[in-house]
């Protein structure tokens, strides 16, 4: 087991106690039911997910990904990366499993934090489904192009941080 899921179930034990402190343990069981139920709704998905990510990391040529946005990609593999974060389609449990076969395959790890940014900040889905009917073009847009640098500047901050540490 990693230090993370390791924290995680710390964080998740002592939320649980916190409830059953301040609300008592009927209120801390309906919370853990629920939770579980989630749980057991997304396992799933996240397995599928999981598998997809497996099978595609046999069809991407490595060749390619090294090419396009490996470390030595530069620039354009920042851009090819900023561009292909933000028309990945899903939620994380679609997102992060591709990003973990990008690695493997090769993606240089500025490029995996642009790709992983543009994917936050861009997700052309969500704009089309819910920002665009919600808000309207206008807000999009206005959003849109102010966010415009942010994965650059992740990138920008990557490398920085990669050539401090190295």
């Amino acid at each position: 087991m990693s230090v993370g899921t390791i924290a995680l179930w710390a964080v998740a034990l002592a939320l649980g106690v916190a409830v059953w402190v301040k609300h008592g343990r009927s209120v801390a069981r309906e919370a853990l039911r629920h939770g579980v139920h989630r749980a057991l709704s997304a396992l799933p998905r996240i397995a599928v997910a999981v598998l997809l990510a497996g099978f595609a990391g046999q069809l991407i040529p490595s060749e390619l990904v090294a090419h396009h946005i490996g470390p030595d990609s530069g620039f354009s593999g920042v851009m090819v990366a900023m561009l292909v974060g933000g028309v990945i389609p899903g939620g994380p449990s679609i997102s992060f499993p591709l990003v973990v076969v990008l690695n493997e395959a090769g993606a240089g790890l500025v490029q995996l934090v642009t790709l992983v940014t543009a994917w936050s900040v861009f997700a052309i889905h969500r704009v089309v489904i819910y920002e665009i009917p919600m808000m309207g073009w206008r807000f999009s847009m206005v959003r849109l192009l102010s966010s415009l640098p942010l994965p650059l500047i992740a990138a920008g901050l990557a490398q920085l941080l990669l050539n401090v540490v190295a």
